[in-house]
């Protein structure tokens, strides 16, 4: 299984980097996972929210089996982060076709918001920061207040650290929860399931 998590200016770092811990401690325990930071042009230095720079593994290309959406900025209605992607549109078409096209799609935070107005979410279950709950409704989306949200190939969660709890569901769902609550265990998580779960 491939994961690909997007990263652009401004995203929140512990978005992207919580879940890609999770799944490279997966990898580590042996199972078919890979993961990577891609961004959208030419990989270069991506300085994030709280100012963490690092550089992405890769361009994004079609073809992952999950691509998971990062957040951050949304409710400062930054140029940078997730708002200022909305505003540009740089990924909308890229995150529509990737489920078009049958890759299962992640958001965490206010990642769902680009999915969202890329078209992902529609009037499906969808979970997001509780400061964008309202803005996410008026896309037409359902909102669940829920810390992870699983509506088939669609997963969403809700702030910053939800993250970990989504990345740590995906690896329940596509493999075990023995695996899952090993490394809940390992990194000293007390994690949460979606409703129902």
């Amino acid at each position: 299984m491939q994961v690909d998590i997007v990263v652009y200016e401004g995203l929140d770092e512990l978005d992207a980097v919580g879940p890609l811990e999770v799944f490279r401690n997966a990898a580590s325990a042996g199972v078919d996972l890979g993961s990577r930071l891609v961004c959208r042009g030419t990989p270069e230095l991506v300085t994030a929210n709280h100012d963490l720079r690092f550089w992405p593994d890769a361009r994004y290309e079609p073809g992952a089996d999950l691509l998971l959406v990062p957040g951050g900025g949304w409710a400062a209605r930054s140029e940078v982060g997730a708002w200022g992607e909305v505003r540009r549109g740089d990924w909308l078409a890229l995150l529509a076709a990737a489920a078009g096209s049958g890759t299962a799609m992640a958001a965490v935070c206010t990642g769902t918001m680009l999915l969202a107005h890329a078209g992902v979410v529609g009037d499906r279950r969808a979970g997001t920061h509780h400061a964008a709950w309202d803005d996410l409704v008026a896309t037409g989306a359902t909102l669940v207040k829920d810390r992870v949200v699983d509506d088939g190939d669609l997963i969403t969660s809700g702030g910053v650290t939800s993250g970990i709890d989504l990345a740590l569901w995906i690896v329940e769902r596509y493999f075990s929860a023995e695996l899952a609550d090993g490394i809940a265990h390992q990194m000293e998580y007390p994690r949460a399931r979606p409703a129902g779960a």
